[in-house]
């Protein structure tokens, strides 16, 4: 039942993803610890870094960060080999809607099991959906994979920013569309899952105070004057069905040996 429960609470994660943040371990240690199993292969270079090592979704957390960090290269150093501004512009504002697709859509949901998306109503209003893992479904969350979600979503800003200012101060007006595009992206990504994170909170804190508030309940009442009498008339009608029974029984004894008496012949 429990195991049921755990995958509805998963139920926007596919089950291939499930069964890979559980894979079992590969081996132990000489200290007797486990070892744990590798999905990202073994030997290559990206195993040595410890916060993949560590990761429940490897792949995930290289791309969660693979593609801000090539954004950022080809901005700043794509100059060096082509003076093509068009170029530039189109393939760094590529890699960053490649980041943005990937964080909204793919790692938020692996790594911190939370997924956001906004839509535009018909009269013109929009409305925020969030999603997120509730209950024993929060296990499933990695330390390591939640602390390299939020500094890879939070990072990117002030390094941007700061070429925000650069670009303004050299009144380099065409850059800016880059940076303006570049900030406006990720600061997307902020504000979504921050609410979403915030609305996760509120269902835990609601489903916490549901809980208090029904024991609180269940405590007054059974210290209640109401439910004290019900519970000493239950208990007089209890003892009085016990006397009566203990009463009966002379009675249905003697009128057992009644039988007996009638067997006496009588003479004439």
């Amino acid at each position: 039942m429990a195991h049921e429960d755990e995958q509805e609470g998963l139920s926007f994660l596919s089950e291939k993803e499930l069964n890979d943040s559980n894979l079992s371990d590969v081996g132990q240690y000489d200290d007797g610890t486990s070892i744990p199993a590798q999905k990202f292969g073994s030997g290559t270079a990206l195993d040595e870094l410890s916060f993949v090592r560590k990761s429940a979704h490897p792949a995930a957390v290289v791309f969660h960060l693979l593609f801000k960090a090539l954004a950022l290269a080809v901005y700043l150093f794509a100059g060096i080999f082509t003076s093509n501004y068009i170029f530039v512009a189109v393939v760094t504002i590529l890699l960053l809607a490649f980041d943005f697709w990937t964080v909204k859509n793919v790692t938020g949901r692996l790594l911190v099991g939370l997924r956001w998306w906004n839509y535009v109503k018909e009269d013109g209003s929009s409305e925020w959906v969030f999603e997120s893992l509730e209950g024993e479904a929060l296990d499933e969350i990695n330390s390591n994979d939640s602390r390299v979600f939020w500094v890879g979503l939070y990072a990117p800003v002030p390094v941007w920013g700061f070429l925000l200012v650069v670009e303004l101060l050299k009144l380099n007006l065409q850059w800016l569309v880059v940076v303006c595009a570049a900030l406006s992206m990720n600061l997307a990504n902020i504000v979504g899952y921050t609410k979403c994170s915030r609305d996760a909170k509120q269902k835990v804190a609601q489903l916490f105070n549901q809980g208090s508030a029904g024991l609180g309940v269940m405590k007054a009442f059974g210290k209640s004057s109401a439910f004290q009498s019900v519970m000493s008339g239950l208990m007089g009608v209890a003892m009085g069905a016990a006397g009566g029974g203990r009463q009966a029984s002379p009675s249905s004894s003697a009128r057992t040996q009644e039988p007996e008496d009638s067997d006496i012949p009588i003479q004439v």
